[in-house]
């Protein structure tokens, strides 16, 4: 990705960056100053409430809201990096209207920006494509083509560009299915039938040597298709609560982090054994039972799957699945060796990605709904209250420092570019930069 100068350090163009939750910025500041002194470049507030993580391209911060109390109103904006100025505002109708309460997402995917456009795609089901300018490029509704979303809690899922296509994922109670949108002009280039399973993660494309795919993970299964056709490569149902937390790609591998599971985080210690089938089970008799007791014996954790399999994966190349590993809101993040897991409770999990043996287990101040972020050798997670946990990446727990951000709204997701983190609260949007008069010497802690 290009940004004022052609650096990468320069963008944050989607969900998660470059769709893995790494910043290659040099100067992105690690720890700052406490609550009242912060290093705060600027705060705005934002037209109604946002779940949506901002996206950066150049000088502009490009973010989405809705308002209403049916949330019949959408909103796009383009903000000044440099200054939080409000550069433009485009406003849409939503096709499908859904009452606005705290259990139904709310304006929660996040947009994607290239060098010509930003896509945003809301939970009423439109999609709009927009020049930096705010010029209408296109827009269309799901909804409209295909019918209205279905389930308890709305829609999530932010979309995926890869090269000229938008690949958008609608899982829900009803009919699902995914669509590569052609970016130019908004029609459809492939639409494949989903299984219909309620689901908020995100899509993620993967490269290897003889594969270029969009992976999959919905509650119960996880799928890989290939990029220009959508023809099914693999897939594996051998997974449970897969459906908050999106996939990440490190090398060879996929990481599918999974919700909690009964029993599967209390008690839980660095050591535990790894178990491929559900506690109780001998895995030898496993092996014997018959299919549908062989289902109801299926493991539950987060795992890891070998990239490059064709068909049924689930014997194949399911390398490690971690019983007492879970996630809450927030997707893993992946730096070297480790992987690191946020659960529901706020408690970091480090685990080894070839083995999924867990190294540690530490608490942050409080419940995570952020991403972490990794950057220079460190992993920096960010409190749903606003508290900012710094650490180093590694095998061992080794705190960095603790910063606050100055709200009093959820934090939701961030961006980082140009050395500044960019966050956003359910009504606004701030930035933070510098690394004034901080204390960067580590702390060593152990694992409780």
């Amino acid at each position: 990705m290009l940004g004022r100068s052609g650096r990468a350090d320069e963008t944050w163009p989607a969900f998660r960056g470059g769709g893995d939750g790494h910043s290659r910025d040099k100067n992105l500041p690690l720890t700052w100053k406490p609550r009242g002194r912060s290093a705060e470049s600027w705060s705005i507030r934002l037209p109604g409430y946002g779940q949506s993580s901002p996206v950066i391209w150049k000088d502009k911060v490009f973010v989405t809201s809705v308002s209403g109390p049916s949330k019949e109103h959408l909103h796009v904006l383009a903000v000044n990096f440099d200054d939080g100025a409000i550069l433009w505002q485009r406003d849409f109708s939503a096709t499908q209207r859904i009452e606005d309460r705290d259990s139904v997402s709310r304006g929660a995917p996040t947009p994607v920006v290239d060098a010509k456009r930003v896509y945003a795609v809301f939970e009423s089901g439109d999609i709009v494509a927009l020049t930096h300018q705010g010029e209408l490029a296109w827009e269309r509704s799901f909804v409209r083509d295909y019918g209205e979303l279905q389930g308890p809690h709305g829609y999530a899922s932010s979309p995926l560009l890869a090269g000229d296509l938008l690949i958008v994922q609608v899982s829900h109670s009803g009919p699902s299915y995914i669509l590569a949108v052609d970016a130019e002009t908004g029609e459809n280039h492939w639409k494949v039938d989903h299984p219909q399973q309620t689901g908020w993660s995100s899509p993620v494309l993967s490269r290897t040597e003889h594969q270029q795919c969009v992976i999959v993970s919905t509650a119960g299964s996880v799928r890989a298709l290939d990029l220009r056709t959508g023809d099914e490569l693999w897939w594996t149902g051998h997974v449970t609560g897969n459906s908050t937390a999106s996939p990440v790609v490190a090398g060879d591998l996929v990481i599918i982090g999974v919700g909690f599971n009964r029993g599967s985080e209390a008690g839980s210690r660095p050591g535990d054994e790894r178990r491929r089938v559900a506690p109780g089970v001998d895995e030898d008799s496993a092996t014997n039972l018959p299919d549908e007791a062989k289902k109801q014996a299926a493991p539950r954790g987060s795992l890891a799957i070998r990239l490059g399999g064709r068909g049924d994966i689930s014997d194949s190349h399911i390398v490690w699945q971690v019983p007492q590993v879970t996630v809450g809101y927030a997707s893993p993040v992946v730096v070297n060796d480790c992987a690191y897991f946020i659960n529901r409770v706020g408690a970091v999990q480090c685990v080894d990605v070839h083995t999924g043996a867990v190294h540690w287990q530490h608490r942050l101040p409080g419940q995570s709904w952020a991403s972490p972020v990794a950057n220079d050798g460190h992993v920096v997670f960010f409190t749903k209250d606003g508290t900012v946990m710094t650490l180093k990446a590694g095998r061992d727990v080794v705190e960095i420092g603790e910063s606050t951000i100055s709200t009093t709204d959820i934090v939701y997701g961030v961006a980082a570019a140009n050395g500044s983190w960019v966050i956003r609260t359910g009504r606004g949007l701030l930035r933070i930069s510098g690394q004034d008069a901080k204390d960067q010497s580590p702390k060593a802690g152990s694992a409780p």
